[in-house]
């Protein structure tokens, strides 16, 4: 009981830490207009961090820009886009592992050019609502308009994804290990076959995949070795 009422502990210190980074990579950035880092960092939380982590951190980045900012109608595109993007990438990182580097960069250029679409279409359709005109013609004005800052978005995260995703990743699995425990962070770890089923054996037990295990026990070397290393740098 104390173990998990630890765990929990963690988990909420995680989430708030999560929340409160996605907050303040959006207000870093906020003076370029449509260069954001949100969008790498709730991949990265539907990645590495257990699924109520991430979507909860979510969740709460949005009620905080709907605080600062206020309601408009760009809240319903937030959470639309946001919790999507995180839905998303748990299930892409479940099924593809991490492979494949492009699966995820594709994902990244799709989801940011969607997203230019969505809130055109959200605005055009309350726009068209109050007006003689159409929802056609206010969808093609609005975007035309603001097309030059849907390409910088979208070039902006594919920058971020080529650059930042596969180091942060490593790094935050290496830091979920150390935080949570070795023997915790595995246990919690459920991998699954090539069929998407979780593989049992014969006395009934979780059986991990080889490649899942090496990497997780490559994971686990590299931290022991710098911290050895850490060690015997001091001692000097």
């Amino acid at each position: 009981m104390g173990q998990k009422r630890q765990i929990l502990t963690k988990d909420l210190v995680l989430t708030a830490l999560a929340a409160a980074l996605l907050s303040a990579g959006k207000q870093a950035l906020a003076s370029i207009p449509n260069v954001e880092v949100v969008t790498l960092l709730i991949m990265l939380y539907a990645a590495c961090f257990k699924p109520q982590i991430a979507f909860t951190a979510t969740a709460v980045y949005i009620f905080i820009e709907c605080f600062i900012w206020g309601l408009n109608t760009w809240v319903i595109a937030y959470l639309i886009h946001w919790n999507f993007v995180a839905f998303a990438t748990f299930l892409l990182a479940r099924v593809f592992k991490f492979k494949n580097r492009f699966i995820y960069l594709a994902f990244t250029i799709l989801v940011t050019a969607a997203f230019g679409v969505l809130t055109t279409t959200i605005d055009a359709i309350v726009s068209a609502s109050k007006s003689r005109y159409t929802f056609g013609a206010f969808f093609v004005a609005i975007y035309v308009r603001g097309i030059y800052f849907y390409i910088v978005h979208v070039v902006g995260n594919a920058v971020f994804n080529i650059t930042l995703f596969a180091p942060l990743r490593d790094i935050l699995n290496g830091l979920m290990v150390k935080y949570y425990g070795k023997d915790v962070f595995l246990k919690e770890e459920k991998p699954a076959g090539k069929d998407g089923k979780q593989k049992i054996s014969k006395e009934g037990k979780p059986v991990t995949q080889l490649t899942e295990r090496e990497e997780r026990d490559k994971i686990i070397s590299d931290l022991s070795q710098r911290e050895s290393f850490e060690g015997s740098d001091k001692k000097k």
